[in-house]
């Protein structure tokens, strides 16, 4: 497969810059994103720590393309995570634009068939951000479809990284904004006015503070691993009882004695109850005459952005 190299637009390393016919600067997506308020709110970091995070960020995105290019011959912790993901590497930092409007370039572009493709976004952010990745694959795949009229884009991740220890936290599954989404942005754009999105969730931080959404994820992990030992407890006490019950049974015995207390032999005994759904299919004006309605108290649930 041969991608469609971009001839009109070119990236200047020293200013970050996409010239268009070398005359034209052309945002990339990052940049488009923060203008219209789309992307991930740095604002409370101080520079010193940004400007770190962003060079050590730039090393992994370095190391893994010179392996995807055949580049180096490095043996690293993070290489050999990278390979189990068995990625059919088709190109690193491929660039894209509607030579017009936005230009980027896509972290890494994987070949599944003749006409398909992964594409995938590398962050070594601390958090994933869902909704600021999945606009930026959103409008990667739109690009690249535009520049590859022949070639689809099958499917978008995040490669989730962190940067401190280097390993890789997950090849996280992206559901990208849809092309109309992403035509509306850049019409705003085009048209100097600021798009609004208006199918952005809410942010969780509104209602409880940063500190307490940690609290509130460690106390969910807690609980996790509370119930995990609970349910093998219960199941080594089970074991337990099955052996007493049968001691009993064999021995005729409705009482055992131990230093700790005393088993009872409860006998088996059958327990009639209404099944509501035949009742309801067979009989429903019954069931409804009989029916009780209780209203269920509002609550939430919650899944972690890397579940």
């Amino acid at each position: 497969m041969e991608l469609v190299k971009n001839t009109r637009v070119f990236f200047e390393p020293v200013s970050h810059n996409y010239l268009l016919d070398d005359e034209t600067i052309l945002p990339g997506v990052t940049t488009l994103l923060k203008k219209h308020g789309l992307s991930a709110d740095y604002s409370g970091i101080p520079g010193l720590v940004l400007a770190k995070a962003a060079e050590e960020g730039t090393a992994i995105h370095k190391e893994l393309e010179d392996y995807d290019n055949g580049e180096t011959m490095l043996v690293s912790e993070l290489i050999d995570e990278y390979k189990k993901l068995n990625l059919r590497h088709l190109a690193s930092e491929y660039l894209v634009s509607d030579n017009q409007i936005v230009a980027s370039s896509i972290d890494k572009v994987y070949y599944v068939d003749e006409t398909t493709v992964d594409i995938a976004d590398i962050k070594t952010t601390s958090k994933y951000h869902k909704r600021p990745v999945e606009w930026q694959l959103g409008i990667y795949k739109e690009l690249f479809e535009l520049q590859n009229p022949g070639i689809k884009v099958r499917d978008c991740y995040c490669l989730h990284i962190d940067r401190k220890t280097r390993h890789i936290i997950g090849l996280i599954p992206v559901e990208p904004v849809t092309a109309e989404e992403v035509r509306d942005l850049l019409s705003a754009e085009l048209n100097g006015t600021t798009y609004e999105d208006v199918n952005a969730v809410v942010q969780a931080a509104l209602a409880l503070s940063e500190d307490e959404l940690m609290q509130y994820t460690v106390g969910l992990e807690r609980i996790a691993e509370a119930k995990d030992v609970i349910k093998q407890t219960e199941a080594i006490i089970k074991a337990y009882e099955a052996r007493v019950l049968d001691y009993m049974q064999e021995h005729k015995l409705t009482e055992l004695s131990s230093d700790g207390g005393t088993f009872k032999l409860k006998a088996a005994y059958e327990r009639t109850s209404i099944d509501a759904a035949k009742l309801r299919k067979d009989y429903p004006a019954l069931a409804d005459k009989y029916g009780k309605t209780t209203t269920v108290a509002a609550s939430v649930t919650f899944k972690a952005n890397n579940s």
